[in-house]
């Protein structure tokens, strides 16, 4: 490598030609590769981009070399200059850094020389020139960011031959990381007089090495150098036949090795930067930053990935095992494996679960109470936008159970409430769609409030519950979970849903009743899939763009099908 760099640096000029020359065959290969693309096959093309890549790790191995040679050449340039200043002492504080050659003449300002002078200008400091550093001026000269003038640097600082004080050669900081960086001769180099067809290039990309770079110095601190010489090559050999992605999951598992504890905020930077943020409202959607510590982000990771579970997708032929039946039974119903149920993103998914959770923490007793009383969602409509096809009462039933949610649900006086404007209130978000209140409502606490020409509350009666707590476990042992084909939801995170709507005069009891998530709750109540029970058991019977056949489903997860019977 260093035969390779002295005889690419033997003649200045020769290198700054074969540089333009590679230039001008760069461009020309450009202007030509549309036409030769549109007609070339799947492998060529592929040939075609891994070339490309290969040249393109050679001309950020010469950016790097670029940003090193200019940052040592102006440093010393800067550090020249200094020398040459404090040697004039004699100058004013006036000076501007440049002198000429009258300046310089012992006999100036006298004219007893009879030799003419020529004023000839010698360099100023590269410090005067308004750039604070070397980055700097490579962001104004290259056009480049600011960041990836630093990471050139750096990075040249790694790989590149140093020089000691006594102006000795020394080996790069990062010798494993410099080679796979480094363009290298190939066995016929000595034999070849000609560089061209002798070289090849670079195997890892100079953000690979970055990444090396920056893991080897945050754990220069807690391993020996031997350790990090070991890092570095098995990283970079990581490096020339992975991915990046792949190769900061690696680096990350070693500094997870090395520095267990990591660097925990202090208490200042959490008060700064920790915390759950609400910000604006985008599209109808409300947004919800979260700065989270590494145990908090773990707890909210686990509750979401409840609704992750791989095992919502049923397989087919492969082994028995709750929600995976290998046979059919003999009936005349049975899940289409094939139609795709569950159409959520994963993102979708993770917010599922969050709520999931917060509707099963609201349900108990263990929050802490406000005013006597625990939390709950509250809510505000009118009794017939809630319930248009349920005749109104004065007073209603109830029940002490627990829940989640409470209405509360107003006839106006004369006012012309209750004619059905369609939308309700929620406490803290405003406004909100009378659909979205009457699934609330399947699983909530209604307290019945006559309101008065102004809406003062003249008569307010007692919560009404649509299902008993009695009811409610007797789902829970039936169901043990949501119901809907293929979910995975457990029996405390579900809402208890009335098959035969409560507002269409549906009974409260388990066989009108089943268990449903609050995603599969939500999708029922658009009225695309239908419900009905046999033997007790509910049935789900999909729309016709989903199954042209519509065959009704059921959840095999919590109760998987007995096993066909054994022929004789």
């Amino acid at each position: 490598m260093e035969a390779l760099r002295d005889q690419l640096a033997e003649d200045g000029g020769t290198t700054a030609a074969v540089l333009a020359a590679a230039i001008a065959s760069t461009l020309a290969a450009a202007a030509s590769a549309p036409a030769t693309l549109t007609t070339s096959s799947y492998v060529e093309a592929a040939d075609f981009a891994g070339r490309v890549e290969e040249l393109s790790r050679t001309v950020e191995y010469l950016q790097i070399l670029a940003a090193g040679a200019v940052d040592r050449t102006r440093t010393q340039a800067i550090t020249a200059a200094a020398t040459t200043r404090s040697a004039r002492s004699w100058i004013t504080g006036w000076d501007n850094g440049n002198e000429t050659l009258n300046e310089t003449n012992a006999a100036w300002p006298a004219g007893s020389v009879a030799t003419p002078c020529v004023a000839r200008p010698v360099p100023g400091s590269p410090a005067d020139d308004g750039c604070k550093n070397t980055a700097e001026f490579l962001r104004l000269r290259l056009r480049i960011g600011l960041g990836e003038a630093h990471r050139r640097i750096h990075l040249a600082h790694d790989i590149l031959p140093a020089t000691t004080l006594t102006g000795d050669p020394a080996p790069p900081m990062r010798e494993h990381l410099a080679a796979a960086l480094t363009p290298t001769a190939t066995a016929t180099a000595e034999a070849t007089p000609n560089l061209s067809g002798s070289l090849s290039g670079p195997v890892v990309a100079s953000r690979a090495g970055t990444i090396i770079s920056a893991t080897l110095d945050r754990l220069k601190h807690h391993a020996t150098v031997e350790t990090l010489d070991r890092i570095e090559h098995d990283l970079t050999r990581t490096a020339a036949t992975a991915d990046p992605d792949f190769l900061t999951r690696v680096a990350r598992r070693w500094a997870d090795t090395l520095d267990a504890d990591g660097t925990e905020p202090t208490e200042e930077a959490l008060r700064h930067t920790q915390g759950a943020f609400i910000r604006k409202p985008r599209h109808g959607l409300h947004r919800l930053e979260i700065f989270a510590t590494t145990d908090q982000y773990e707890h909210l990771a686990t509750v979401m990935n409840t609704a992750t579970n791989p095992r919502t997708t049923t397989a087919t032929g492969t082994g028995a095992g709750a929600g995976t039946p290998d046979t059919k039974p003999d009936n005349d119903v049975w899940q289409d494996n094939d139609v795709d149920l569950d159409r959520r993103t994963r993102s979708q998914k993770q917010l599922d679960g969050i709520i999931g959770a917060l509707k099963a923490a609201l349900t108990t007793n263990a929050l802490p109470t406000t005013g006597g009383n625990r939390p709950q969602i509250l809510a505000t409509i009118n009794y017939h936008d809630l319930l248009p096809h349920h005749p109104a009462t004065a007073h209603g039933t109830y029940t002490d159970a627990d829940s989640s949610t409470g209405f509360t649900t107003g006839a106006g006086a004369g006012t012309g409430l209750g004619t059905g404007m369609g939308a309700g209130s929620f406490t803290f978000t405003g406004p909100v769609a009378a659909t979205t209140l009457r699934k609330l409502a399947c699983d909530a606490d209604i307290i019945p409030v006559l309101l008065g020409t102004h809406g003062e509350i003249l008569d307010l009666g007692r919560k009404t519950r649509l299902f008993t707590p009695a009811q409610r476990l007797a789902l829970t042992a039936r169901d043990q979970g949501c119901t809907f084909p293929n979910c995975t939801i457990p029996a405390p995170w579900c809402e208890a849903h009335h098959i035969t709507y409560w507002s269409q005069n549906g009974p409260t009891n388990a066989g009108n009743g089943t268990l449903l998530c609050s995603h599969h709750h939500h999708l029922i109540h658009k009225e695309q899939w239908t419900i009905h029970t046999r033997n007790g058991i509910p049935w789900f019977t999909p729309p016709r763009h989903i199954d042209p056949t519509q065959k009704p489903q059921q959840n095999h997860y919590f109760k998987p099908p007995p096993p066909p019977p054994q022929r004789e």
